[in-house]
């Protein structure tokens, strides 16, 4: 069931003093800024979900500038939109210069994208969930060795009805909360963060960013509203940080992977410690890695060493 949560404080006051942006989000785990994202570059997102609305799945009527539900079933409608998976949609947001100016500023130094983007075009749903935040989860579990920060951008209004992402402030400082009884997703169970610790404000705007960290309790919350949700999360990290290995998947044996970089093969070792990711985050057991990993497939992977601590697909 739906609780009452809390307001996200928004941090613009704080842009050009890093060092409390800084403390602010190595405390509460976020930063929140209003409308501070190139107005250009965030219309031609929203104009790309709208045309797959609109032309590609007929659920929003033509001459529409908000994406209102038509009505037409949406039973169907895919959680992963294959049409913007692969567009080079978040490759040419991240790159217009105004947009990786404004994260870099907020880091503080120059930062990379890491190749872990989320698409969300979300259909209204009927149904109440009894569980609200069922998807709590904290990124970095899945994701170790790869450092990053979470940024969550939407792309039309977004309230409480339409749904959206809640986080858990100050809850980073708890470390990882999921539960390893309970592969292969590992959930975080219910009740290990309290309904009083979530927050989001009352409405997300265009051109609002969301930022958080990897150990940042999280969920999407149900949309319960007339219209389709519009947003998209992509992952940065400062270049002093320990980088992904990022490549083309070229040979798998039974206890090392080899991915082709940029700057040439990479063979990594991996063991019972290493966590082989799905597309779902679900934890592949090792001797299995052969059967599901396919040759050519984007993939990245974080290191100690030569050995992988996860190995993952690329997405976006």
């Amino acid at each position: 069931m739906a609780f009452a949560m809390k307001e996200l404080d928004v941090h613009n006051e704080l842009l050009g003093n890093h060092d409390e942006l800084e403390r602010v989000y190595r405390e509460e785990g976020y930063l929140f800024f209003r409308d501070v994202l190139d107005h250009d570059a965030v219309e031609a997102v929203r104009a790309r979900y709208l045309s797959i609305l609109v032309d590609d799945y007929g659920v929003v009527d033509p001459g529409h500038t908000e994406p209102i539900w038509n009505g037409k079933d949406v039973s169907d409608f895919p959680v992963k939109v294959p049409e913007i998976y692969g567009s080079g949609c978040w490759e040419e947001f991240t790159a217009n210069p105004r947009i990786h100016a404004f994260f870099e500023e907020v880091v503080g130094e120059p930062i990379s994208w890491v190749p872990s983007t989320e698409y969300r075009l979300n259909p209204p749903v009927a149904e109440e969930p009894e569980d609200f935040v069922a998807g709590r989860h904290q990124d970095g579990f899945f994701n170790e060795g790869i450092p990053f920060r979470t940024c969550w951008l939407p792309f039309t209004d977004i309230d409480f009805a339409c749904g959206g992402v809640a986080i858990a402030p100050g809850i980073s400082k708890h470390g990882y909360l999921h539960d390893w009884n309970s592969p292969p997703k590992y959930a975080i169970p219910a009740g290990a963060v309290p309904d009083s610790a979530w927050a989001r404000p009352s409405v997300y705007h265009p051109g609002d960013a969301l930022i958080f960290s990897e150990a940042t309790p999280h969920s999407g919350l149900r949309n319960r509203s007339d219209r389709f949700r519009l947003s998209m999360d992509i992952r940065m990290s400062p270049k002093s940080a320990p980088q992904p290995v990022v490549g083309v998947l070229s040979a798998v044996t039974s206890d090392s992977i080899t991915l082709d970089t940029a700057e040439g093969p990479v063979t990594l070792i991996v063991d019972d410690r290493s966590y082989l990711r799905l597309k779902d985050g679900a934890q592949l057991p090792r001797e299995r890695m052969r059967e599901y990993l396919e040759l050519g497939e984007k993939m990245m992977a974080g290191r100690n060493g030569d050995r992988a601590l996860v190995v993952r697909p690329q997405k976006g």
